[in-house]
C-alpha cells in the first residue's frame, strides 16, 4: 500500500479527517483535483472571472465553482481548501428546531449533547469569533428584519475570519504552529478568496496542521474510479485540467475516505459502480 488512509476531497470534511488521521499515526494522502492557491492568487480572482470560475473544460483553474440543476444552483470550492477558498466564513450553530425536528429527533440520541463538542471544537480550529464592525447593508438588514416583524432575529454574526492587527502576526491560534497571520480590512471579497490571509481557511488550519504532522496534500488529483483490491482499495487519478493525456499513477490504501462533496462523491461512487468495482452501491 502507499497510504494507510487516501483522502479525496481537501474540504471540511476531507481537511477534518486528514488531521486527525495524521494525529493518529497514519500515513495520509490527500487529493484534491484543484490547485494551491497562494494569497496573492486572489487577487487575479477577485479581478476576472476567468481567473474566479472552475471550467477545467475551458481551462479555467480558479477557485469558484456552480453547477446548475432543474430546481437548485449549487455554488462551491475546488483548490486545496476546498470550500471555504470561497465561502463567506460565517459559523452558525443550529438552533432548537435543528435538534428537535422529527427526522432524527426520535431515535433516542440527545443530538445536541451529542454535537455540542464537535461544534465547540471546530470554532476553535476556525477561530470562530462575533464580527467587530457594521456597516451600511448591516443597517439595511436590520432595518428590513424590523420591516418584516423579525427584528430580534437580527444580530451581529460569527465568523471564522481574524479580526487582529492589520499586519504580518505570528499565528494567533495553535500556540505558534500555525502559519502567520494579517487582521482582517474589511473589504468584503471573501467569497472570491481572501487576499489579506485573513479568512481562517481549511489551508490555514487543519490542512496545515495536517501537513505538518506528515499528510500529504497531492493537488490536481482527481480521483475517477475506486477499486476494491486484496487488502484495500486502489484510486485511479487525472490530473483534470489535462484528461485525456494526465493519468496519475494509480494510488493504493487500506482505507479510503470519501469527501469530494455530495455531488462529488456521489459521482464518484456511481462512476465507479457502472464501472463494475463497487456493485454493492445503491
Amino acid at each position: 500500500m502507499d497510504f494507510d488512509v487516501i483522502v479525496i476531497g481537501s474540504g471540511f470534511g476531507g481537511s477534518v479527517s486528514a488531521l486527525r488521521l495524521s494525529e493518529r499515526g497514519y500515513k495520509v494522502a490527500v487529493l484534491e483535483q484543484g490547485r494551491r492557491f497562494r494569497d496573492e492568487d486572489f487577487r487575479e480572482s477577485n479581478a476576472s472571472a476567468r481567473k474566479l470560475f472552475w471550467m477545467p473544460g475551458l481551462g479555467l483553474n480558479g477557485p469558484f465553482t456552480q453547477r446548475f440543476f432543474k430546481h437548485v444552483n449549487i455554488v462551491g470550492g475546488v483548490g486545496v481548501g476546498g470550500g471555504s477558498l470561497v465561502y463567506a466564513a460565517v459559523l452558525l450553530e443550529p438552533k432548537q428546531a435543528f435538534y428537535q425536528d422529527p427526522a432524527w429527533s426520535g431515535l433516542g440520541i440527545d443530538w445536541e449533547a451529542e454535537l455540542k463538542p464537535h461544534f465547540q471544537t471546530a470554532a476553535r480550529m476556525l477561530g470562530r469569533e462575533t464580527s467587530p464592525v457594521e456597516d451600511l447593508q448591516d443597517a439595511w438588514l436590520e432595518q428590513t428584519a424590523k420591516a418584516m416583524g423579525a427584528g430580534a432575529s437580527y444580530g451581529a454574526i460569527p465568523l471564522g475570519i481574524y479580526f487582529g492587527p492589520q499586519e504580518n502576526t505570528p499565528d494567533p491560534y495553535f500556540d505558534g504552529a500555525g502559519p502567520d497571520r494579517h487582521g482582517c480590512t474589511y473589504c468584503g471579497k471573501c467569497m472570491a478568496g481572501c487576499v489579506e490571509n485573513a479568512k481562517n481557511s481549511l489551508d490555514k488550519n487543519y490542512l496545515y496542521l495536517a501537513e505538518r504532522n506528515g499528510a500529504q496534500i497531492l493537488a490536481q488529483r482527481k480521483a475517477i474510479l475506486v477499486r476494491p483490491i486484496d487488502g484495500g482499495y486502489q484510486v485511479e487519478t487525472i490530473d483534470p485540467l489535462r484528461p485525456k493525456d494526465s493519468a496519475q499513477p494509480t494510488l493504493r490504501a487500506s482505507k479510503v475516505v470519501l469527501s469530494a462533496g455530495v455531488l462529488g462523491t456521489l459521482e464518484l461512487l456511481l462512476r465507479s459502480r457502472e464501472a463494475g468495482y463497487l456493485p454493492e452501491i445503491s
